[in-house]
């Protein structure tokens, strides 16, 4: 019952980063990270789907795991066995993988089937779906060395697929995308055809796997799968995790909240869901394809 009055309440009053990919379908639910600090020591993280036209201002928030502590210790019934943080969808929108933590975990997408995976390093993140959707790419990190790994669900051991990498992508068209060093890169799942694009951070594949929204000083783009023709979408400062819809026509950003622009001139189109200062934030969208 508290979780439901502090959704309704901070929404009232106004609404970290992993970029994925869409896969393409009709335009399904938003999924996100959700923190709120309620201060004296109440925090709740949450694994939240929201509806993109953004009706009632996230009431209709469907909560999928919730975590509520009080001075770090967990209310009771609370989900406080895994973190919350970068969902991505499956491309058939059934479930989501996300960071559970120092490993990746599973859920269906309603609310069923919460699988934690086996650790790959000593801290997997930022997990993406391959267009199979029988493999994850993920960010690993052991002590200050930091990677991206592909793996299978059936089992089996990750293959590290870059050096220093971060922020991994897979696109409909079996390309991986990637950041190191502050550029973006692209290889097959087998590291073959590797590439630099261009500079940014958090690229994120379009629904066809043709383009490619990333953030970069000054914005939000949009680029070609090779890097050319990258056009400013949305000018802004603080703006990240660019996401298409899965009809490819909008972006979900993370600016002070949730909302959709226009891919083809940066118009605003919904307000999703506000942040209300330090007490909320939804952060790190993926855009569920139905």
């Amino acid at each position: 019952m508290r979780r439901l009055f502090l959704v309704a309440a901070l929404v009232v009053l106004g609404a970290a980063p992993a970029a994925q990919a869409t896969f393409p379908g009709t335009n399904g639910r938003v999924a996100a990270s959700q923190t709120i600090d309620e201060g004296e020591g109440f925090v709740t993280e949450a694994l939240i789907t929201l509806a993109p036209d953004g009706r009632g201002r996230g009431r209709d928030a469907r909560f999928l795991r919730e975590c509520a502590r009080m001075n770090g210790e967990p209310e009771e019934g609370s989900d406080c066995d895994a973190e919350y943080r970068a969902p991505a969808w499956a491309p058939d929108g059934k479930r989501l993988a996300f960071d559970a933590g120092d490993s990746l975990a599973l859920i269906n997408a309603d609310k069923s089937g919460f699988k934690r995976l086996s650790r790959s390093s000593a801290d997997d993140s930022n997990p993406a779906f391959s267009p199979s959707g029988r493999q994850l790419v993920f960010h690993g990190r052991a002590a200050t060395a930091q990677a991206i790994f592909v793996r299978s669900l059936d089992g089996g051991a990750a293959r590290r697929l870059a050096a220093g990498a971060s922020a991994p992508d897979w696109s409909e068209r079996n390309v991986i995308a990637y950041v190191r060093n502050g550029a973006i890169f692209s290889s097959r799942p087998d590291g073959s055809k590797r590439r630099r694009i261009t500079t940014g951070r958090e690229p994120s594949w379009s629904p066809d796997g043709r383009s490619l929204a990333f953030s970069r000083s000054g914005g939000i783009y949009v680029a070609r799968a090779d890097g050319r023709r990258a056009r400013r979408v949305v000018r802004c400062s603080g703006c990240r995790t660019p996401v298409f819809s899965p009809d490819g026509k909008l972006l979900v950003i993370d600016l002070k909240g949730l909302r959709t622009v226009r891919v083809s001139d940066g118009r605003l189109v919904r307000q999703v869901i506000d942040d209300t200062g330090d007490a909320i934030d939804f952060s790190e969208p993926s855009w569920q394809p139905r």
